[in-house]
């Protein structure tokens, strides 16, 4: 694709901080994304399948088949920039185009500290502004923040994964939270009981009840019943206060000057040790406010930010006409576990990258 003149500006800001530029391949294999971001996606993907069987799709973003690079080690740990198509089916009843041209940065090894942040955030917002952005907000979150939140909460094991990978998924934590409750209503007394009980004991249990009804277990065994009863059992769901507090805290938006008192004010209610990530981001907050990037002055912040991609795992941020959210001109965020999540854990790097739509700089352009 031509870069427009925008486009062009934009970029030259990117790659002044950028590094190399990468050119990462434009067919995937498909299951790379789906592990990521889950079957929900499939729809919007370009899906092929080769004469094996194999499923491959067109690059849905840039970061993606970049990271999987590094995981491999055909790229170096380093700061890369790039530019070029990418691919998605618009969802049904969209005008979106299937391909758009996307500018971009990905950077890695630089430890994920909040001074590369603030970098990145000032990087990303004045490449906008110099493809001619003029009029758009920003939004931003920290999913650090959310996982601080669990950590802090007495879940089990179980739940405290569930819930993190529910946070960019269809069915979002509320949802999920609010199903376990309608579960847990719906249990009956005998269920919990047997659940409860020891395995022998809950195998004969199941065995005595099933001979009162006068019925044989079918298909599974009166040891796979009582397993699955005692399995349930120890899921422990969140308690109410647990999820009421969960869901407090994705309900908190704040104006940027306002967010940290309203986060901490938040943990004091509900009596929750998270000032290790809150220190963390004040301390980003405050480098950021040297840096003094364009759109900054009227930034919101929103704990549900981040939902958009699943590899995200702390700060984020997306600029978009206010008229226009869902549309965004920009999106970024750190993604440092997603480089041991690609290489099945042989390698790790930290990671924070952001994207910009080159054909929505000139929509940003509006005043």
């Amino acid at each position: 694709m031509i870069l427009s003149s925008q486009a062009a500006a934009a970029l030259a800001r990117i790659a002044r901080a950028s590094g190399v530029r990468a050119e990462p391949q434009t067919l995937i294999p498909a299951e790379i994304v789906l592990e990521l971001s889950g079957e929900a996606v499939r729809s919007r993907l370009c899906i092929f399948t080769d004469a094996s069987g194999k499923e491959h799709c067109l690059r849905p973003d840039l970061t993606t088949p970049i990271a999987q690079m590094v995981a491999s080690g055909a790229l170096p740990v380093a700061r890369y920039h790039e530019s070029g198509p990418v691919y998605r089916l618009p969802p049904r009843g969209s005008d979106e185009p299937v391909e758009h041209l996307q500018l971009g940065f990905e950077w890695f090894g630089n430890a994920g500290s909040a001074a590369e942040d603030a970098e990145a955030l000032t990087v990303a917002l004045e490449s906008a502004q110099a493809g001619g952005v003029r009029a758009a907000q920003v939004h931003f979150g920290d999913v650090a923040i959310y996982h601080a939140v669990l950590a802090a909460l007495p879940l089990s094991d179980q739940w405290r994964d569930r819930l993190r990978r529910a946070f960019s998924r269809r069915k979002g934590p509320r949802e999920l939270l609010a199903d376990a409750g309608s579960r847990a209503a719906n249990t009956t007394g005998l269920a919990a009981r047997i659940g409860a009980m020891a395995p022998a004991e809950a195998e004969a249990a199941v065995v005595s009840e099933l001979a009162g009804l006068g019925v044989e277990a079918v298909a599974r065994s009166a040891k796979d019943i009582a397993d699955r009863l005692r399995e349930k059992a120890s899921e422990q769901a969140p308690d109410a206060a647990s999820a009421a507090a969960i869901v407090d805290y994705l309900g908190i938006t704040a104006p940027v000057g306002e967010c940290v008192s309203a986060l901490r004010g938040f943990a004091k209610m509900a009596g929750l040790d998270i000032s290790g990530a809150l220190d963390v981001f004040e301390e980003r907050l405050a480098l950021i406010a040297k840096l003094k990037p364009p759109f900054w002055s009227n930034a919101e912040f929103s704990a549900e930010s981040g939902r958009r991609f699943e590899y995200y795992d702390g700060f984020v941020f997306e600029l978009g006409r206010a008229d226009a959210l869902d549309r965004p001109i920009v999106s970024g965020g750190r993604y440092d576990g997603l480089i041991s999540r690609l290489s099945g854990g042989a390698h790790t790097a930290s990671a924070i990258g952001a994207a910009l739509r080159a054909d929505r700089l000139v929509e940003g352009a509006r005043a």
